[in-house]
């Protein structure tokens, strides 16, 4: 084992101590996630979802400690030593189009949860559940997972988020990306990068005078992109995607987040970092049990 890395996977050579396994920040999965260790400082956590999942195939989730600096420049140890080596990944590399238009269908699980659950308890007409399936381009694999496509203002493709869920419309089961199987099949090269942008930030060009809001979940973009079209719903898919890199889109616009309970004061960390973005955190969430969210509310 390299010991000049200085960021490194938590083992029991490295530490002394019995290799310690967490909660998947990804695919909820327990004691499968790795945590990345700073060996120059005590062998600390980098972060919470600093680290690999077990499941490389099924899940696939792996956030280097270059990556999360890359996102969170306030973060980095001013006493870094010369010895942590800049991560060089490569460059972004968009998905071609016409995997989104493949699999544009209404046949996943969680759309006919969609469109028979949640229309009946917000009382939803048909016109206004086929606005979002066409506005948020629904995606669906062979097995009923639905994607969720991640594109950009600029109609670029940045990736597929993979999502299983039960008839009651709660996640179950298979948890990945579109490119996973992409690069397993050699359409895209094998160093290929995820570089995550908002879901639904495709709508951005074609709204330019809507109030954003921007939750976590994109189920949650969903149900509330239904419930109130006056505004433009976004979704981070993840805690942790409030970078300034992601969050440039938003230059001039009027922005409000709604972090779910408990993230309150990472998404005001993450966003102070910003500028030019006219925003304002939600905190009522705060008063609910961990990970509440909007749509737990609303339904």
């Amino acid at each position: 084992m390299n010991t000049d890395f200085r960021y490194q996977l938590e083992t029991r050579r490295l530490t002394g101590r019995s290799q310690r396994k967490f909660t998947c920040p990804h695919c909820g999965k327990k004691k499968c996630f790795v945590r990345y260790i700073d060996t120059h400082h005590d062998n600390r956590y980098v972060a919470d979802d600093v680290g690999k999942c077990d499941h490389q195939h099924s899940c696939g989730y792996h956030y280097k400690p270059g990556e999360y600096y890359r996102d969170n420049q306030w973060a980095r140890e001013p006493s870094a030593s010369t010895r942590c080596q800049p991560v060089s990944l490569p460059p972004f590399q968009p998905i071609p189009i016409e995997y989104v238009e493949r699999s544009h269908s209404p046949r996943s699980v969680f759309w006919q949860w969609f469109t028979t659950h949640v229309a009946d308890r917000l009382s939803l007409s048909g016109e206004q559940t086929n606005r979002v399936y066409e506005d948020y381009l629904i995606g669906a694999t062979h097995k009923g997972s639905i994607i969720y496509w991640q594109i950009d203002h600029a109609g670029q493709v940045h990736g597929g988020h993979i999502m299983q869920y039960s008839v009651d419309g709660h996640r179950e089961g298979y948890q990945g990306w579109t490119h996973i199987p992409l690069i397993k099949r050699g359409k895209l090269p094998l160093d290929w990068q995820l570089y995550q942008c908002f879901f639904g930030q495709h709508l951005l060009p074609r709204r330019p005078d809507a109030h954003v809001c921007i939750v976590e979940s994109e189920k949650t973009a969903l149900v509330m992109a239904a419930y109130q079209p006056q505004y433009l719903w976004l979704a981070t898919a993840g805690s942790g995607g409030l970078s300034p890199e992601k969050v440039a889109c938003l230059q001039g616009r009027r922005v409000t987040l709604f972090p779910d309970s408990g993230c309150y004061e990472k998404w005001k960390k993450q966003m102070a970092q910003t500028t030019g973005i006219d925003y304002n955190i939600d905190h009522h969430l705060e008063a609910f049990p961990p990970n509440t969210d909007l749509c737990d509310m609303l339904l």
